[in-house]
């Protein structure tokens, strides 16, 4: 089955290798990526087929465009492609509707078998990556319930546009502030939930979805 495909993708050699892969097996590369704003900018003007993202990448990843594109109701199906995601990165993309997930020290062959069971409407996850996931969900403890009691009224506005998906200019423009000053909010939203990037964020905010203020968000 034929599919246009975007690829997503931060290191070249392999964004290229891999087009030319998906090209000489028969299917259309509609457009290449290599930042998560560079994805969500070509999202906005052309409608491919199916996505094939890279998990670790700055600015939150294949988990900051899943949640990005979800949230603007897109149902396009995802593919991560990835050398490791974590079983909790895991967990989060299948709340947000990932359809595949192939690790890139796979067989080639495994690739193609995947885009063949998403593009017919199938969920195909590697089953090493989803035991992980299975046994992460069985034995992590709820030690984060109350982690977001930390943050101020506005951290917590800042935090909720954030997994919405909005970029920093969007977030000062929404929020009445300079993009400096969304910069310092989000310093302290990492220092105090002691995490490191958008995308852990974002695995935070999913897990606790219950306990979050609405921030009205529009689309």
């Amino acid at each position: 089955m034929m599919a246009q495909i975007a690829i997503v993708d931060d290191h070249p050699i392999f964004l290229d290798g891999m087009a030319q892969f998906l090209t000489s097996h028969g299917h259309d590369i509609l457009f290449c990526a290599r930042s998560v704003e560079e994805a969500l900018e070509r999202m906005q003007a052309e409608e491919p087929d199916l996505l094939i993202l890279d998990v670790s990448m700055k600015s939150g990843g294949g988990l900051a465009i899943l949640s990005a594109i979800r949230g603007s109701g897109s149902t396009v199906p995802v593919i991560f492609m990835t050398v490791h995601i974590r079983p909790e990165q895991t967990l989060e993309a299948i709340k947000l509707g990932v359809d595949g997930v192939v690790l890139k020290d796979s067989d080639p062959n495994e690739l193609l078998s995947c885009i063949q069971q998403v593009m017919s409407g199938n969920k195909s996850i590697a089953p090493f990556v989803m035991e992980q996931a299975l046994v992460h969900s069985i034995s992590a403890p709820a030690s984060e319930a109350n982690a977001l009691a930390a943050l101020t009224e506005r951290e917590l506005e800042i935090a909720g546009l954030i997994r919405a998906g909005l970029r920093n200019r969007e977030i000062a423009s929404r929020c009445g502030l300079t993009e400096g000053t969304v910069k310092v909010h989000l310093h302290s939203i990492f220092q105090k939930l002691n995490i490191k990037s958008r995308s852990e964020l974002i695995i935070m905010m999913m897990s606790m979805d219950s306990e979050m203020p609405a921030v009205g968000v529009e689309h």
